[in-house]
Parts: C-alpha cells; structure tokens; sequence
C-alpha cells in the first residue's frame, strides 16, 4: 500500500524556516520547482551584486538579501498553508529529497572551489595599485597542483601550469602555511634578482620603468610615485616611496638564505630549483620574498585570473 505521507501538506513553519535561511530549499520543499530557480537567481545576483556595485558599501547588499529572506519566509509560509491536501509531493519536497539536492549542490561547489576556481579577499595594500585593499580575486586553481578548500587539503600532484614572470599567484605563505598571501612572481628557479636603491635587475638585466602619475589611495593623503614597470610583453604598475629606505627591514631566517646577499642597499638572490622569487607591487609596503625568502613551487595555490576591485 502507498504511504499516505507523500499526500501530507507541507509543515507552515518549516517552510518559513526553510524560506529564512534557504530559500531554494523552502521553494522546493512546497513543491514549487519554478520559485526555487527564482530565488536561487536572486541569490546570485545579490551576491554579484556585492562583489561588484557595492564595494564598500557591503551593508545594503546585507539589507536586500535580508528583505528578500523575509519575503520568502511569507511567501513559502502562505504556499504551504494553501497547499491542497490531495496533491502528490513529489520526490524533491520531501526531507530525503532536499538532503539530497542540498549534499549534490554542496558538492559541487566544493568541487569548483577545491579544483577549478577559487575567490579570494585580499586584505592588504601590498599589491596596490593593482589590487586595492578588500578586492576580491578569482583565482584559477587547475594546473598547480595544489588542490583543496575551507582549509582541506585533498590532492597534491605534480604543477602542468607554467608560472610565468609577472605573473601574480595566491601562494600558502611559507612562514605559515595556513595563511594565503597574493604576490607577483619576479624569479624564476635558477634566476639572480637584484634589488638596490628600489632598482631591480633580474640575471644582471635592469627591468624597465617609466614614471606615470602619482597614485593616492582614498586611506592616505600623500601620493605614492607610480612607475610603469615591464617584464617581458607585460606592464604593470608599482608604487614606490621615496621617503621609506632602501634597505630590507624585518628580515629573518628562512630555507635557502645563503643565497641571498644583503646591503644597505638593498639584495640580491639566486633562486632556487623549485621555487619562486615574489614582491609586493606596492614595493615599499610589502612583506615578500625579500624578507621571508623564496615561495616553494608546491606553495602555489593559482594564478589570480581576475580582480574584482
């Protein structure tokens, strides 16, 4: 005999629970499949919306997506009061269902977080001007190796990506592997980098700058000296304060330090098989590869794709 419980209406206060916290979930649980994509649509485009239109003003993104939870709470509420009583629920509606709806979302999106892409906040201004404080980065992750998310390591295989000088990459910081740090990969293994009075030179070559506009930062009233700097086919631009010395401060021991000669002045480096010279565009307001040594290949995170400023 058929279960008569697939012909029990929805609970009321379930669904507004559901339509509080998930709203697909509370579309799906009062058998209302087309709602659930509309409020799964509406989600993303508050979330983009955050990401993109209200830099800084974060808060309002808060305040739709909160409006938009009450109004789902009454809206589900009203739909499982109404529901007629005769009616099948189908699969999806009942609690077998939405777990497994919600357990193949959620692996999905651990599965693109862990292995494809990754959005970052980068909460620093040691990479201005070309991420600002509080961007969010979308780094690509397949190819390098080192794969996981949320803190859960799954994989490491061997690097098939080539990193590439100029490059900027999200990297376990070597000190403390559980923080990421963002930098700008200037040596490759087997490069000398030479870094005096804020001139760089990469194997006896100097890199090529050329004076642009001063940059000023909405958090600091005194202009920074912008350059535009060339590595190959690529330019980008660095920051430099004439006033901060030229010598590397804080600077402490790490693997491979014998290779590394330091001045007054300034360094200079081999690097390593295996690993990566990085800086900070923002050359006097980084924490890099000049004071706590080389990145390791199997640090390497992603490449940072694109910058949602």
């Amino acid at each position: 005999m058929e279960s008569t419980a697939i012909y029990r209406k929805p609970k009321k206060w379930i669904a507004a629970l559901l339509g509080l916290f998930i709203q697909p979930a509370a579309m799906l649980y009062v058998a209302r499949p087309g709602w659930a994509a509309a409020y799964l649509g509406l989600a993303v485009i508050v979330a983009l919306g955050n990401m993109f239109l209200l830099r800084g003003r974060e808060s309002v993104g808060y305040v739709v997506a909160l409006l938009v939870a009450v109004v789902c709470a009454i809206h589900a509420y009203r739909l499982a009061r109404d529901y007629r009583e005769l009616l099948r629920r189908p699969w999806y509606s009942r609690w077998y269902g939405l777990i497994v709806i919600a357990a193949a979302f959620a692996a999905l999106a651990f599965g693109i977080r862990a292995f494809l892409f990754e959005p970052f906040r980068f909460p620093s201004a040691s990479m201005a001007p070309s991420i600002e404080p509080r961007a969010h980065l979308i780094v690509r992750k397949w190819g390098y190796g080192n794969y996981g998310t949320y803190g859960i390591r799954l994989m490491r295989t061997g690097m098939s990506s080539e990193v590439q000088r100029g490059d900027i990459v999200v990297f376990e910081y070597p000190v403390d592997t559980a923080v990421s740090y963002a930098k700008r990969v200037i040596g490759l293994p087997g490069d000398r980098i030479s870094y005096y009075n804020k001139r760089l030179k990469i194997n006896d070559e100097e890199v090529q700058i050329r004076r642009i506009a001063d940059y000023v930062h909405k958090d600091r009233t005194v202009p920074y000296r912008q350059y535009l700097e060339r590595l190959g086919d690529r330019e980008y631009a660095i920051l430099i304060d004439p006033d901060a010395p030229a010598a590397v401060p804080a600077v402490r021991a790490f693997p491979f330090g014998e290779r590394c000669v330091y001045a007054a002045d300034g360094l200079s480096c081999r690097v390593p098989e295996g690993h990566y010279f990085v800086l900070g565009d923002n050359r006097d307001n980084s924490s890099d590869s000049r004071a706590w040594g080389f990145v390791p290949a199997i640090n390497i995170i992603g490449k940072v794709e694109h910058v949602l400023q």
